[in-house]
């Protein structure tokens, strides 16, 4: 790497988190569309089938994947609900936040969506008891 091209990079700001369901599509959206320029993070949206997905502009750095409950029942593996979600949530939650606190300056910022889906509720609230340096947003609790 040059030296001109090593002082220009700088670490994220924050790295974000977005989650949710085909019902929380718009304010998924949104949410993405509020993201800085140099934003860097992942976004996940579980749907029914793949006649949902929608292509939304994202930051360089942040990535959307969809997760098909359709797909998954295909293959003898029926879910429920909210269960790709929180599966997929656990899996980025073990790959990029270490069980005990790093030191790191940048936090995590999280939106969780799937209201009312108990699975997810669940999730929240073990999120929210096993880190402090996490900035959830849980839909569920700003009535």
């Amino acid at each position: 790497m040059e030296d001109g091209a090593r002082a220009a990079w700088a670490p994220p700001r924050a790295h974000f988190l977005i989650a949710g369901e085909g019902a929380d599509r718009a304010a998924i959206r949104g949410a993405v569309a509020r993201l800085p320029v140099d934003a860097y993070g992942q976004v996940f949206v579980e749907v029914a089938s793949g006649i949902q997905v929608e292509r939304w502009p994202t930051p360089a750095s942040v990535s959307i994947t969809w997760l098909f409950r359709d797909a998954a029942a295909a293959r003898g593996n029926p879910v429920a609900r909210g269960e790709l979600i929180e599966r997929a949530v656990t899996s980025w939650v073990a790959e990029w936040m270490p069980g005990k606190p790093s030191g790191r300056e940048i936090p995590y910022v999280m939106w969780l969506g799937c209201a009312s889906n108990a699975r997810i509720d669940q999730l929240c609230e073990r999120l929210a008891w096993s880190f402090d340096h996490v900035h959830l947003h849980d839909p569920r609790s700003s009535a």
